[in-house]
């Protein structure tokens, strides 16, 4: 079994302590040298804004200071990731910038704000597009919006989150089997959310595995391109969606990671708008590595596939 080699871990570390941002520091320190959560929550500070949401390129393909439901998600995905409870400074703040960035009558979320076109950005951000990019907002960011609402409950009105989840459920598992990309991956963020309903939860897991077996490519020469592969939504053996993806996709996909990291230890991103603005992009790259390397390197040692972990 290929694995990624102690000198190839360490290229990948160096990059991450010296090279990152403050965050992604702070989060390969807490995830694979027991750092502790402190030091993370006092990284993610200078992303949120004074209306509670956050954005200031927490999202780097979004350079622009304003906050965004799809950075404030980034954001409740981060303080989940390390316990955070209802307590946690600048928790509370993001849901009520949520709660207020509710549109009811249509019962979702815009993504972004006019905002985004402050600063540059990638294309796929123009806000004038968004609605008809995003498909409406239908499941991105609807869904795991709905699921960080949930996971904190106790800060948000009854009626209101309970509606949410009625209306985000039904919604998948009225909906065809493949499923975009973004759309799959926040329905994801929303059934791993603590405290579903368990019949609830039970079918919208039923629903994703036959949504991740028809979307997600399993073919290694489509995994250069901008598609969906095994390890973006199985990231541990233990995963409840594991069973849609065949054993010998999940190990190739491993290959191809430990294959594809560059000879700074990074992961570069599969995607560019450096055609949009040469000096922005160059900076959201580096950012990308960063939070791409950190992911990478968290699911290779989930799977067992780090020399010496």
């Amino acid at each position: 079994m290929k694995k990624l080699t102690p000198d190839a871990f360490a290229r990948a570390a160096a990059y991450l302590r010296q090279q990152a941002r403050p965050l992604e520091q702070a989060l390969f320190a807490y995830t694979f040298e027991d750092g502790g959560r402190t030091v993370v929550l006092a990284a993610l500070v200078p992303y949120q804004n004074d209306d509670g949401g956050f954005g200031r390129a927490l999202e780097p393909d979004m350079r622009a200071a304003a906050s965004s439901v799809v950075a404030t998600t980034i954001a409740l995905g981060i303080l989940r990731r390390v316990g955070a409870t209802e307590e946690t400074s600048g928790l509370p703040a993001a849901l009520v910038y949520l709660i207020d960035n509710y549109d009811a009558e249509s019962g979702r979320w815009p993504i972004i704000s006019p905002s985004v076109e402050d600063a540059p950005h990638a294309p796929w951000w123009d806000y004038a597009e968004s609605a008809a990019n995003f498909r409406g907002f239908w499941a991105n960011p609807r869904a795991a919006v709905v699921g960080y609402l949930w996971q904190y409950r106790k800060l948000v009105p009854s009626p209101f989150v309970e509606g949410a989840l009625r209306a985000a459920a039904t919604d998948l598992l009225g909906y065809a089997h493949h499923m975009e990309m973004h759309d799959l991956l926040c329905y994801i963020d929303l059934v791993e959310t603590d405290g579903l309903p368990g019949e609830l939860r039970q079918n919208m897991t039923d629903k994703l595995r036959r949504a991740v077996a028809r979307s997600v490519a399993t073919n290694p020469a489509e995994w250069g391109g901008y598609n969906l592969m095994p390890l973006q939504v199985i990231h541990s053996p233990q995963s409840e969606l594991a069973p849609a993806i065949d054993g010998a996709a999940l190990d190739a996909n491993l290959d191809y990671l430990i294959d594809t990291q560059d000879a700074d230890g990074t992961w570069a991103p599969n995607w560019s708008w450096d055609f949009v603005d040469a000096a922005a992009w160059a900076a959201a790259e580096r950012e990308w590595r960063g939070v791409l390397t950190l992911r990478n390197l968290e699911t290779l040692r989930a799977f067992g596939r780090i020399a010496g972990m």
